[in-house]
């Protein structure tokens, strides 16, 4: 039997007070849009009985003013009431974290895809309907009085309308696949064990390319305050299975397709913690490119410590290994540019430039912008501190890019070691390590783009073996990574190659590498 380890977490008695003041801040903020978007349309109305011509966009602009007022309050109660409710399960559950969601409890967890378009919702709203307004009031009298400037003010409705196609294809797709739930096999996951269950569509589901289905171990983290208060999030850990288009996927009802879950979790990770402003969640995502709308659908699972958890996945196999496309058919579907040799010096990794388009695409889409800002600050006289904070940015931003678009790596293994030569345009750098030396290859989280997680491989020294139980044993623990060293030195290792996209295709490279440096599989 299982024995829950508990949470060390205690209640923080400021919580209440802060959510409370919270609350109120917000009320008080949306006050002042509800009033005013009140007192316009009553005089819009006034005015289109009165047969005026402004009465309709008046009573516009008041009707989305007053939809965003009593949204934002309406959002704030209604936070605090799920907030209050969340609390008391929390006191009355200390021992198990788990219960405090109904859906964990329970071991059915309904895909969370729709939530990001419901919440881009009102500001597609506000953009489309009052830039619209503005642009169906103001520009007319601008363009006859030949101040073509004026068409800038298109770009307000034209970002809504953009929120609002992906709100609408989201609903399409929710519409065509129906509503997603991830019913788990034990609640909650063990970390160190295996997470098993099955997806539930909505529909009948056949896959165009391969099904991807992704597990994540996210760090979130909340700084600063006020207007500065932002949000950054991290892939701690990421693994990733893709099926096959013709897998056989079971249906658990009449024209619904299941999809079948199983991935071994490890003990060097976090359980899923809430501590202040610093958070772990464990995400299970599935996705199809389909004709019309991808199948999108995401899970946040329970995954908390449990002890022997280990030794009982050890031995389990893979059910799922009958549905997973071969590691040769996957990187021939994801156009995968990486090439893997033998050659008499041993087995030769070549990780081609600009392997990664869109990734250098949108990092030059930035940094032009941020170079660009930096010539307009200087061009408009503007206040120089800016243009030099934006330009430190950008000369960052553009180094970066420009590895994107030339850095090469070639990697070379055989049992005697490990060669390591990148390559920038003019410049080489030429690494070796010897095999005593080497306690492996892993895969490591690197660069993020938009909502895609780029993955690294990383050589680990023997010397940062002992390092790293005491360092996972302390994340384990807090969530709180570890303090960074002084010195150039990386604590993960050495990065050999960089920026691959598929964790799947990661994980064999990584794999591979250490069978060619005599490991055997990692």
């Amino acid at each position: 039997m299982n024995h829950w380890q508990p949470s060390t977490d205690t209640p923080n008695p400021a919580r209440k007070s802060t959510g409370i003041f919270a609350t109120a801040f917000l009320i008080l903020f949306a006050t002042p849009f509800a009033g005013f978007g009140l007192v316009v349309l009553v005089g819009g109305i006034r005015k289109f009985v009165a047969g005026e011509k402004d009465g309709l966009v008046l009573c516009g602009f008041g009707l989305m003013f007053s939809l965003i007022g009593f949204g934002l309050m309406f959002a704030a109660i209604w936070g605090r009431t799920r907030a209050r409710q969340s609390a008391e399960l929390e006191a009355r559950f200390v021992d198990k974290p788990w219960m405090v969601r109904a859906d964990w409890a329970a071991g059915r967890i309904k895909s969370s895809a729709m939530t990001q378009p419901y919440l881009i919702l009102l500001p597609a709203l506000a953009f489309a309907g009052i830039g619209g307004l503005m642009a169906l009031h103001f520009l007319p009298m601008e363009l006859h009085r030949r101040n073509y400037v004026a068409l800038v003010v298109l770009i307000f409705p034209a970002i809504g309308l953009g929120f609002l196609v992906v709100f609408l294809r989201a609903c399409w797709a929710r519409a065509r696949y129906g509503q997603c739930f991830f019913e788990t096999a034990e609640v909650p996951t063990p970390l160190g064990g295996t997470l098993s269950g099955m997806i539930q569509t909505g529909s009948r589901l056949q896959a165009k390319h391969g099904l991807h289905v992704k597990i994540s171990c996210v760090r979130r983290v909340v700084s600063g305050s006020g207007e500065n208060r932002s949000t950054s999030e991290s892939v701690l850990w990421q693994d990733e299975k893709v099926f096959k288009p013709e897998a056989d996927l079971p249906e658990y009802a009449p024209g619904r397709t299941g999809i079948p879950v199983f991935f071994k979790l490890p003990d060097g990770q976090p359980q899923c913690i809430k501590r202040g402003d610093v958070s772990v969640s464990w995400r299970l995502e599935a996705r199809a490119k389909m004709p019309g709308p991808d199948f999108v659908a995401k899970f946040e699972i329970p995954v908390f410590l449990v002890a022997g958890a280990a030794a009982e996945a050890a031995d389990q196999a893979d059910p799922t290994a009958v549905l997973q496309m071969p590691i040769e058919e996957l990187r021939r579907d994801e156009h995968s540019k990486i090439r893997v040799t033998d050659n008499p010096g041993g087995r030769e990794f070549y990780f081609p430039a600009a392997r990664n388009p869109g990734a250098a695409l949108f990092t030059t889409v930035i940094a032009a912008a941020l170079d660009g800002g930096v010539v307009m600050i200087i061009h408009a006289h503007g206040p120089i501190i800016f243009a030099i904070f934006l330009g430190l940015f950008g000369v960052l931003l553009s180094c970066f890019m420009l590895s994107l678009w030339f850095k090469s790596s070639r990697v070379t293994i055989n049992p005697a070691g490990v060669t390591a030569v990148n390559h920038w345009l003019l410049f080489t750098r030429c690494r070796k390590f010897a095999a005593g030396e080497v306690a492996g290859i892993e895969t490591s989280t690197g660069m993020t783009s938009g909502t895609k997680t780029y993955l690294d491989l990383r050589l680990v020294r023997k010397s940062n073996g002992d390092n790293f139980d005491a360092e996972r044993a302390r994340v384990l623990q807090t969530g709180q990574r570890p303090p960074l060293p002084l010195g150039v030195s990386d604590p993960r290792g050495v990065a050999i190659a960089s920026g691959i996209a598929s964790a799947a295709e990661a994980n064999w490279l990584a794999r591979e590498m250490n069978r060619a440096l005599g490991r055997g599989a990692s």
